[in-house]
């Protein structure tokens, strides 16, 4: 029998405890806060496609600015039962919850204050853009949806059920 090798179970390597990987991350302890330029590549990263069909549309411009005029244009050829659930009070209740979700988002609390001045404000208005326009995609995304649903699908439904019956005798 060698010695340090006893009748336990397992595999030999003692009680289980020693050296490991440490305690991991400890409180308060968390992602550092990524710098401006860090935080303007992932955005563009992330929005790059939109960005693209925005532009094909023109919606946007070279620049990233909204074009307004087409954009208006675009949205008063809709269905009109479709264009009235993108009101702006419905578009306002969306951002102000967004605003709200991200003032106690834990991250923003921590990096608060390690930014410049003109970065703070670059990323408000970043922010700004991003809320705007994820909330006129998802109300857009519900009412289309909707939309779909009441003007095509349930239609389609009620003709599978409710078809005129064959008169007697023909098939």
């Amino acid at each position: 029998k060698k010695p340090g090798k006893g009748k336990g179970k397992g595999k030999g390597k003692g009680k289980g405890k020693g050296k490991g990987k440490g305690k991991g991350k400890g409180k308060g302890k968390g992602k550092e806060c990524p710098t401006f330029d860090e935080i303007v590549a992932m955005v563009e990263e992330e929005f790059a496609e939109d960005a693209c069909v925005l532009s094909e549309i023109g919606w946007i411009d070279a620049e990233g600015n909204e074009n307004n005029a087409t954009i208006m244009d675009d949205l008063a050829s809709l269905p009109y039962t479709l264009a009235a659930e993108l009101s702006e009070d419905k578009l306002a209740v969306c951002v102000e919850n967004a605003i709200a979700e991200w003032s106690q988002d834990p991250m923003m609390k921590k990096c608060e204050g390690k930014y410049t001045q003109e970065e703070e404000e670059a990323l408000e208005d970043i922010f700004m853009h991003i809320v705007n326009y994820k909330c006129f995609t998802g109300t857009f995304d519900k009412a289309c949806k909707g939309y779909f649903m009441t003007a095509y699908i349930e239609p389609f439904l009620e003709s599978l059920y409710y078809t005129t019956p064959s008169p007697a005798g023909r098939k």
